[in-house]
């Protein structure tokens, strides 16, 4: 009886990774499959069932409800490609550092003061282009989701993206910091591509069925 208690202890403890409505309705006739499975004499969860149980938990939560709609998918997949080249972005940035220092130091009239401010910017570009990597990638797995705040969150993120631009362009990095410009130019193109296809009809229809309440959607 001890055996079996504690054994029933250590499944659910395995089974709270599962979502708690799926373990309101499913829970109890598991656990009583997997105590009768059981190896006799079993005390607790051996490691492989474990970790089954636990990817299928983990599965299960991070699936969407529904199947997003094509559009979705394609954006969301594109949100991965923009971080890998986010990521290729910053390690461009990192590489030429010292090439752009050189050009801008060749330059009449570059105080000490220039250079440390300009040292102090690529810094923070690299810094910037690293949390920029988790946020493309964040906003895909949220997009995944059906959250629909992960739209206008990357709106913002895309209008970000085109200031950093604007402003590279003004400061002449096609002259100082070509392949960052390059980079920066592949970036915003995707964001854009992604912004087009965030925004279609069957997008804004997608997102907007979650948005509704329970009872107006079984209104119709």
């Amino acid at each position: 009886m001890n055996e079996t208690t504690s054994l029933e202890r250590g499944y659910r403890r395995v089974l709270a990774c599962y979502p708690k409505s799926f373990r309101r309705e499913n829970g109890d006739e598991i656990l009583a499959v997997l105590v009768a499975s059981a190896k006799e004499g079993q005390r607790r969860v051996e490691l492989a069932e474990c970790a089954a149980l636990i990817r299928g938990g983990l599965r299960m939560r991070l699936r969407p409800a529904s199947r997003p709609p094509r559009v979705v998918r394609s954006a969301v997949r594109l949100m991965c490609v923009g971080a890998v080249v986010e990521l290729a972005a910053v390690v461009t940035m990192v590489v030429t550092a010292a090439s752009v220092k050189a050009a801008l130091a060749k330059e009449p009239g570059f105080t000490v003061a220039q250079w440390h401010t300009v040292t102090g910017l690529l810094t923070f570009k690299e810094i910037s282009g690293g949390v920029a990597v988790a946020l493309w990638l964040f906003l895909a797995w949220a997009m995944g989701q059906r959250r629909d705040v992960a739209r206008f969150t990357f709106t913002a993120f895309f209008a970000l993206t085109t200031l950093t631009m604007l402003i590279a362009l003004a400061r002449h990095a096609a002259v100082y910091a070509p392949a960052d410009l390059i980079a920066g130019a592949a970036i915003w193109l995707i964001a854009l591509a992604t912004m087009v296809l965030i925004f279609t009809r069957p997008s804004n229809t997608f997102y907007r069925q979650a948005a509704r309440p329970p009872l107006a959607a079984a209104a119709g």
